[in-house]
């Protein structure tokens, strides 16, 4: 064989090799996509996968269409995720719980780094520290020294032991050198935010789209919130890095995933959308009204804030002495 037609055989191969790498992006998808969401119709979780779908559906022509799996902490929705096909017609809603779960259990079901594909942060959300206006305190420094001079006499609401306010409380305590009483409720329900509203509860860690109507009504008061940065929907407030404890962040947020092993180019392009989509104005607007700050990523990006945040309430679940069941 002489060397031309060598050069023209290699050629060849590198051709077909190079046309078989986009062949999956190029014909994704061509079928409906689902993108399960781990809590029920309603609520924020639900608020942002919906948000998305339809921004991916108007990116794709191809309906993106929201399955709400809701129970076990979200573990029914990341199961059954895991075990779909890897071929980009089942995505995940991930959440903060998939870094948090892992320390709940002796033998936590299912590895969020070995059995999902990240593919782009969506969102970042934040707590708001909210206490009964009968407590004498203006400001979190206020707050502190008054549970301080007070022993553990105060108590605080959540949503029950290892949730999101019951880790934000516990890290605000430890970071302040101070005590109080938990008192664990079953979710967010009506009784937490009754209690809290009638003085019952002195404190809560609450989400900023629950929070809200309260703070605007003046029947709790909002002293910090929990993100590094100020949220959108409250910039009058601080955060309690600045206000309080330099270095305090917990932050909530939402990312797509997609079973490990789904192909790069279609991971690829979900990363390429989605990025394109939270960058307009009218996605980021969507996104601030449901009291979340815009934030997309690379795939590696997010695959480095989950080993992150992994690591992150490993830290917080052994301050708060949760013992793993």
């Amino acid at each position: 064989m002489s060397i031309q037609e060598r050069l023209l055989r290699l050629s060849l191969c590198i051709f077909c090799l190079m046309a078989g790498t986009g062949g999956h992006a190029q014909s994704y998808p061509v079928k409906p996509v689902r993108l399960i969401v781990a809590n029920a119709p309603g609520g924020s979780d639900d608020q942002h996968g919906r948000l998305v779908a339809q921004k991916l559906t108007e990116s794709f022509g191809q309906q993106f269409l929201v399955d709400n799996r809701a129970g076990s902490g979200g573990m029914v929705a990341r199961g059954f995720v895991a075990k779909s096909a890897a071929d980009g017609y089942t995505l995940l809603l991930g959440a903060a719980s998939m870094a948090s779960y892992l320390h709940m259990y002796v033998k936590p079901p299912g590895d969020p780094v070995r059995d999902f594909a990240p593919v782009s942060l969506v969102a970042k959300t934040h707590s708001v520290l909210l206490v009964h206006p009968s407590i004498p305190a203006r400001t979190a420094k206020e707050f502190i020294a008054l549970v301080r001079t007070r022993g553990s006499t105060l108590n605080f609401g959540s949503t029950g032991v290892g949730g999101g306010p019951h880790l934000n409380a516990e890290l605000f305590l430890s970071m302040a050198k101070i005590k109080a009483t938990h008192i664990p409720y079953k979710g967010a329900g009506a009784g937490l935010y009754v209690d809290l509203l009638s003085g019952q509860i002195d404190f809560y860690f609450g989400p900023i789209i629950s929070a809200l109507p309260h703070i605007q009504a003046g029947k709790v008061r909002a002293l910090a919130v929990s993100g590094a940065t100020r949220a959108a929907r409250l910039p009058q407030v601080p955060t309690l890095a600045e206000a309080a404890l330099p270095g305090f962040e917990m932050s909530g947020w939402y990312g797509i995933f997609a079973p490990a092993g789904t192909p790069q180019d279609i991971v690829n392009a979900l990363n390429a959308a989605l990025v394109r989509q939270l960058a307009t104005p009218a996605m980021r607007e969507a996104l601030i009204k449901v009291n979340s700050d815009p934030r997309s990523s690379t795939p590696a990006e997010l695959a480095q804030h989950l080993a992150s945040e992994i690591e992150h309430y490993r830290r917080i679940v052994k301050l708060a002495r949760i013992v793993p069941q």
